[in-house]
């Protein structure tokens, strides 16, 4: 019988060669491999250990106690995404734009390009490749990266980043739009997307130079995130907003610029 489930696993792994098989722990964790690199899968005498046989010969053993579920699956449940960028800003400063953003964990993160494309007469042109940031490689902890253009002022400019995995492997960001005129009043525009999940952007307008608070709270009047509280130079201004850990539901954002003060209504839906 146990030659028997043995081959039944296998039959399975052939028709679906191209996807993972996941393992499912008693503790709550995953074990996870691609199925074409299974060979075969055997069990001790006993029939107390499982013995998964791999194309490079190799061997990984589990006690059959331990296994919860087997899974099939496009992706290892077990592991976590090679790149979380958790905020992506461009941020003018005077005739500059500086990019700032954060990536919450890496795995095998060679780097980023950052690329950038002009709005003429209302369309997306090429995106122009504008530097090169290494990664961390491999970190379970927030990494900051930062990269300062300078554009002709005058126009609107979009922004995003190419992420770069080490095999070649390739994911864009959101894309950030700035406009270099310097703007002739105040403004907080509505967060786009909304609904978001788990990101959205806020873009704000800046007549003049002064001190800038940007908080999120809830229904409830809570004081969720501070993000701005500084002195700013006059611009448009853009900021990501990450709220990964946060409920579903209803929150503001509001702004206070010197005499100026709005607010705009925010969905997260997860």
């Amino acid at each position: 019988m146990k030659v028997l489930i043995g081959f039944l696993f296998f039959s399975s792994f052939q028709l679906f060669s191209q996807s993972y098989l996941n393992i499912l722990l008693s503790s709550g964790s995953y074990k996870d491999s691609q199925i074409s690199e299974l060979e075969k899968i055997t069990f001790s005498e006993s029939g107390e250990v499982i013995n998964f046989h791999l194309s490079d010969q190799s061997v990984a053993s589990e006690n059959t106690a331990n296994v919860r579920t087997f899974l099939f699956s496009n992706a290892p449940l077990g592991t976590p995404l090679p790149v979380e960028l958790s905020s992506f800003n461009a941020v003018q400063i005077g005739s500059s734009v500086q990019l700032k953003w954060r990536t919450e964990t890496e795995i095998n993160n060679f780097g980023f390009d950052v690329e950038r494309a002009n709005d003429l007469n209302g369309s997306v042109q090429l995106w122009n490749k504008l530097s090169f940031i290494e990664g961390s490689r491999n970190s379970n902890s927030p990494k900051d990266y930062s990269f300062t253009d300078n554009p002709n002022p005058g126009s609107k400019y979009y922004y995003r980043l190419k992420q770069i995995d080490s095999d070649g492997q390739t994911e864009y960001s959101n894309v950030l739009s700035i406009d270099l005129n310097i703007p002739n009043q105040y403004a907080l525009h509505q967060n786009y997307p909304n609904p978001f999940n788990p990101t959205t952007s806020i873009t704000y307008n800046l007549s003049a130079d002064g001190l800038v608070s940007l908080k999120v709270f809830d229904v409830l009047g809570s004081e969720v995130a501070t993000l701005v509280n500084e002195n700013q130079k006059a611009g448009a201004y853009t900021i990501s907003f990450y709220a990964g850990d946060l409920a579903s539901g209803i929150y503001i954002c509001k702004i206070a610029a010197n005499n100026f003060i709005s607010s705009i209504k925010m969905i997260l839906i997860k």
